[in-house]
């Protein structure tokens, strides 16, 4: 199904290099419209948008998506319209295909990177299924580590919907790869496999995330949704010689029961899709606990999986500085921190044991 309508523009709210922001006459309200797909509108163009995630009330965050300014338009004729330099294709067969300047293309200047063997060289990869860990991780760091994010392409294809991603692209030590038919990224690559290459010959001392975009999409079912992906980008990291690092997903506030404690979507494609040998940290203490014993009982038998506990103590002054650096509000499912600590809990625990082991791994090699 796909629904659209056509409405006219009564305000453009805020324009940035690949995207603009409309409020309309109808629909949400309210459109976003990403200029490398379509010209850009004016108020009082009138512009088709897809209502169909809004309808449904499902994902894009409450936001129509702009399918064409309708011709009959005078004026602004502006688009983001660049040398067409690459010849991969993304959004391929559809409407909005464009080219993208892939990295490991012919015509790139990276090309020759790739045509060596990829070897992480123990390299620790951070795996995340959801979009809102990645900022909390960056946070985390707080300037110890550059970060690179590999976006794969299981939820948003156009990185530029991200509000998270339109902060961390104006911070310095901070590099995106779109991997597959996710477009947007500071590089474009083709697969995870290449954006793991890339990150780790090119910024040999920054941490690497691999995660995907916001809108990831679920069924209440035991292998339909898009966290799966996880155990092929753990699989990946352990097949070219990295270790990875599972950012567990937590939470005490979630009411569907599947996610309660040890999601579900942490648990099962690491204990039946996965074959690298993967470490698991958890947060542990008076509170954590608790919640999340019987998650931890279904973990344990599995000898790939190493869990790792770390003290809540020295988790919860670590997310104080978070909240206070950040400029914005960090939220997961629309929760903040005091709605849901357990799941910042859970990034935290990664972080800091990701940290821990960077720093023996650099000591062990002076």
């Amino acid at each position: 199904m796909l629904l659209e309508e056509q409405v006219q523009v009564l305000e453009v709210t805020e324009v940035s290099r690949e995207v603009i922001h409309l409020k309309t006459s109808g629909g949400a309200g309210r459109a976003i419209l990403y200029r490398r797909l379509c010209r850009d509108a004016s108020v009082g163009d009138w512009v088709i948008v897809n209502t169909t995630a809004v309808y449904l009330h499902l994902g894009t965050g409450g936001w129509d998506i702009v399918r064409t300014v309708l011709p009959e338009n005078e004026g602004n004729e502006t688009s983001l319209k660049e040398k067409p330099d690459g010849h991969i294709m993304k959004l391929r067969y559809l409407g909005d295909q464009h080219s993208v300047l892939a990295l490991e293309a012919p015509e790139s200047d990276e090309h020759g990177l790739f045509k060596n063997r990829l070897s992480l060289k123990n390299k620790h990869v951070l795996i995340g299924e959801l979009h809102s860990m990645l900022i909390i991780v960056w946070f985390l760091l707080s300037s110890k580590k550059p970060l690179v994010a590999v976006i794969s392409d299981e939820a948003s294809l156009p990185l530029p919907v991200s509000r998270n991603l339109e902060y961390l692209h104006h911070q310095p030590g901070f590099y995106s790869l779109t991997a597959g038919q996710a477009f947007g990224g500071k590089g474009e690559v083709i697969n995870v496999a290449t954006g793991l290459q890339y990150a780790a010959e090119k910024f040999p001392d920054a941490a690497v995330m691999v995660t995907l975009g916001p809108g990831a999409a679920g069924t209440g079912t035991i292998y339909g949704y898009s966290g799966l992906a996880q155990a092929e980008w753990a699989n990946l990291t352990g097949s070219f010689g990295g270790t990875p690092v599972w950012i567990p997903r937590l939470s005490d506030a979630d009411k569907r029961k599947r996610h309660q404690g040890i999601s579900h979507h942490t648990v099962t494609p690491l204990t039946e899709l996965t074959y690298a040998k993967s470490v698991l940290p958890l947060p542990s203490g008076t509170y954590s606990d608790p919640l999340l014993k019987v998650g931890e009982g279904k973990l344990s038998n599995y000898p790939h999986i190493r869990m790792e506990k770390i003290a809540e103590d020295k988790l919860w002054p670590k997310l104080d500085a978070v909240q206070k650096m950040s400029p914005f509000p960090l939220t997961s499912m629309g929760r903040t921190m005091d709605k849901d600590p357990l799941f910042f809990l859970g990034v935290a625990a990664a972080v800091h044991w990701y940290l821990e082991a960077e720093l023996l791994h650099h000591s062990a090699n002076v």
